[in-house]
């Protein structure tokens, strides 16, 4: 069996397991840029070596600004290179060295959300017409909610309880969970949908106003380019609206295992990333007691 019978059996596995389309089409992409690379299709070459070597020969690619790719899209694509792998090797395809497929060690950056000044500095880019109040829709949902931006356009009508300010949510791999709107962010749903038309449950709640058909992934990423611009906020992303979500629900007083559950993650360490973040927002909230400032205090007296 060479590596394109055993890539096609790994797709039909993904399907087997029903994942959602965008996780497939992502093992496609990151997977073909590997095959490419790799130049064979002889499965001894898919051995430790070069496993390592690719890894390595993303560390070195530019992107089209010039800045490297950073750690985490390097450990992304060799994630889905593992993945293959191990596939291969439950396949008894390959001889099983899984123990030794390690992802090199990610180099964290600081997290900087966006403060008080910066969040009303974006939500006072929005007038109110329509376009403009479904997108002031898109952020809010990410800034009070903590929704992913692939969550959003999955939203039907039937998923939006304004009565109880719930929201059912399609996160990842077609898992559903039930995520709480505070009070501000129903009043701008509400006004989003103030046309008094009956809407069925399964239409999409955004639509694009061109073509009046459910909003795209691709029309979130423009909305998003245009918003960065309009509010001089440079770092502006949808990930950093579900960071600064998750950092003030915990520096806030919530609880770790239900932020877990708001923000749709598998398992609790991947939450815990949020702690540090909310430590040091409620250290920058409180007045630092300096020992040093009382003694000098009572020395001067």
């Amino acid at each position: 069996m060479n590596i394109q019978e055993i890539y096609e059996m790994f797709l039909l596995e993904q399907e087997y397991r029903n994942n959602s389309q965008v996780t497939i089409d992502w093992y496609k992409w990151q997977l073909g840029d590997f095959f490419r690379w790799l130049g064979s299709d002889d499965p001894s070459d898919l051995s430790l070596l070069h496993f390592k070597q690719y890894g390595v020969y993303l560390r070195s690619l530019r992107k089209h600004n010039g800045d490297k790719l950073s750690g985490n899209s390097v450990n992304g694509a060799l994630r889905a290179v593992k993945a293959f792998y191990n596939f291969a090797i439950d396949s008894d395809y390959l001889d099983d060295f899984s123990r030794q497929l390690k992802l090199p060690r990610v180099h964290k950056k600081e997290q900087l959300i966006l403060d008080d000044d910066e969040i009303r500095q974006l939500l006072g880019c929005f007038t109110d017409n329509p376009t403009d109040l479904r997108n002031k829709c898109f952020v809010v949902l990410m800034l009070d909610c903590g929704l992913r931006r692939g969550e959003i356009p999955r939203l039907n009508f039937g998923d939006v309880n304004l009565k109880n300010n719930t929201l059912l949510v399609r996160g990842k791999g077609s898992k559903q969970r039930i995520v709480p709107i505070g009070d501000s962010c129903s009043d701008i749903l509400t006004s989003y949908i103030s046309d008094g038309l009956h809407h069925n449950s399964a239409e999409p709640f955004f639509v694009d106003y061109r073509s009046l058909s459910r909003c795209t992934d691709n029309l979130m990423k423009q909305v998003f380019q245009d918003l960065k611009v309009r509010s001089g906020i440079e770092r502006l992303h949808p990930h950093l609206l579900r960071h600064t979500f998750a950092t003030h629900y915990l520096a806030d007083g919530g609880d770790l295992e239900t932020l877990r559950l708001i923000l749709g993650h598998s398992n609790i360490q991947t939450t815990q990333m949020y702690l540090h973040l909310a430590f040091n927002l409620k250290l920058s909230r409180s007045h630092f007691h300096s020992h040093l400032d009382l003694l000098n205090h009572d020395t001067f007296l």
